[in-house]
């Protein structure tokens, strides 16, 4: 007798990524499709930039001193920009340091808990940028990208070896602050979004290693990562229906 969608979906996705760090992998892939779709969609491939009409379709946040945020009327912007990007280089670099940050929350905290963490601070680093823009600096902007949750799962590594009293969060702080580096000299790179998705990963990997009892909480966390991956997709594809 054939089992439930669910799982049949399930059964293919981890036959197709393999059953290890497989949240890092699904999350690569989304971004990858995203990029392939934007690059099909503009016509040509871009080392660096794109079409800002393009990227907008697919998911991209912007705003402007006259209308505001984007993100404020199509709230969802905030997620779907996570899975957009920028040119060849913007995804590669992204991506390199999704799989080796990625992999490492994965491995320490469980698939749950990377992705709740990867998500998350994603968000808020949009929203920080939001801030930053709109408010501060009252510049019209057009961001996107996966580094704001990269930036995330580093603060979280940071706060959970800290935690721990882990000597390693010297080694991820260091490595913190080379992928800083690197960003700020290969891109244009949105610094608010950086800070902010750092800023909420900190104190989420250091409470993360204070659960008194983990393994109660999992079948929760498994609940809310299954939704956000869910979210996830469905941000993109409420971005190309609402096209602004």
């Amino acid at each position: 007798m054939p089992g439930p969608v669910g799982t049949a979906a399930g059964d293919w996705v981890k036959g197709a990524l393999g059953t290890e760090f497989l949240l890092t992998k699904l999350y690569i892939a989304l971004c990858a499709v995203v990029f392939v779709v934007t690059t099909v969609s503009g016509g040509k491939l871009e080392l660096l930039g794109a079409d800002p009409f393009v990227v907008m379709q697919w998911g991209a946040l912007a705003g402007n001193p006259a209308f505001g945020s984007l993100g404020v009327l199509q709230p969802w912007r905030y997620l779907s920009a996570m899975f957009v990007h920028f040119g060849a280089l913007h995804i590669v670099f992204n991506m390199m340091a999704l799989w080796d940050v990625g992999r490492a929350v994965e491995q320490r905290l469980g698939s749950a808990r990377f992705t709740i963490i990867f998500v998350v601070t994603g968000v808020v680093g949009f929203l920080a940028s939001d801030v930053w823009f709109s408010v501060i600096r009252s510049a019209p902007y057009l961001t996107a990208g996966a580094s704001g949750g990269l930036f995330g799962l580093v603060g979280a590594l940071i706060g959970y070896a800290y935690a721990a009293r882990d000597p390693m969060w010297k080694k991820f702080l260091t490595r913190f602050a080379i992928l800083a580096l690197v960003f700020a000299i290969a891109l244009p790179v949105n610094n608010a979004a950086h800070i902010g998705g750092f800023a909420a990963g900190a104190p989420l990997g250091y409470l993360a290693f204070r659960e008194r009892r983990p393994w109660r909480l999992s079948p929760v966390f498994g609940l809310l990562a299954g939704g956000l991956t869910v979210a996830s997709l469905v941000s993109v594809i409420l971005s190309r229906i609402y096209v602004p």
